[in-house]
């Protein structure tokens, strides 16, 4: 399933820190009109300009993809009980809720803090469940709340969220860019300032893995 023309203009408006459709149609290299039309009638006339665009920034044509967990302001929010109500557990399961120490030479391995009740159709192979700690992430992650981290999924896709383990930070969850000298780290807290690892620093073996969704346990 794929973003709407709407949305992909502003997945760009992010990726390159515009704030109006005009600058999208000029990096694209498209005529404003057109991209006016294009978003009026929702469709991608114009993804000769869009592969162009990826080439020249080094991004994938993947942002164009409608990830079935990521709304429009983020990562969804799954609500689930404190407790699995009886007659529910094929619904959902009760997981370990994980929480990284740091990422220095000697540091513990990640330690259960706590257990999370979630639906079982969120929770796949591979999956774990992280405590998101202090407020980079502030509004789409509170400190202290829980996010599902699909551990199997560690290609970098611009524009998703992934939790890493990086040797001078410690873990962090942050939306990636990749870009021509290596990968932007951006927390959704706008007072937190955005990092990058160069490509020729960068080790696959620092992501946890991609983030799929937070869980919000109602009475908890």
């Amino acid at each position: 399933m794929r973003k709407s023309v709407e949305e992909i203009i502003d997945t760009i408006k992010s990726l390159k820190g515009f704030t109006n459709d005009y600058e999208v149609a000029d990096t694209l290299g498209l005529g404003r009109a057109a991209l006016s039309s294009a978003k009026l009638r929702d469709s991608i006339s114009f993804l000769d300009e869009l592969v162009t665009f990826c080439d020249r920034e080094n991004f994938t044509l993947d942002f164009i993809r409608q990830d079935p967990f990521v709304s429009g302001e983020g990562i969804a929010r799954i609500s689930a009980p404190a407790i699995i109500p009886p007659g529910e557990e094929e619904k959902y399961i009760e997981v370990s809720v994980l929480s990284y120490a740091g990422s220095a030479p000697g540091a513990p391995a990640p330690g259960e803090v706590d257990t999370v009740v979630i639906p079982r159709e969120v929770y796949g192979d591979g999956s774990i469940v992280i405590q998101v700690s202090g407020d980079s992430m502030e509004k789409l992650f509170m400190n202290g709340s829980s996010a599902v981290i699909d551990t199997s999924t560690k290609e970098i896709i611009t524009g998703c969220l992934y939790a890493f383990m990086v040797p001078w930070e410690g873990s962090i969850v942050r939306e990636c860019v990749s870009e021509q000298a290596g990968l932007s780290l951006i927390p959704y807290n706008k007072n937190y300032p955005a990092s990058s690892i160069k490509w020729d620093e960068f080790d696959p073996g620092m992501v946890i893995g991609k983030v799929s969704c937070s869980v919000i346990n109602v009475f908890r």
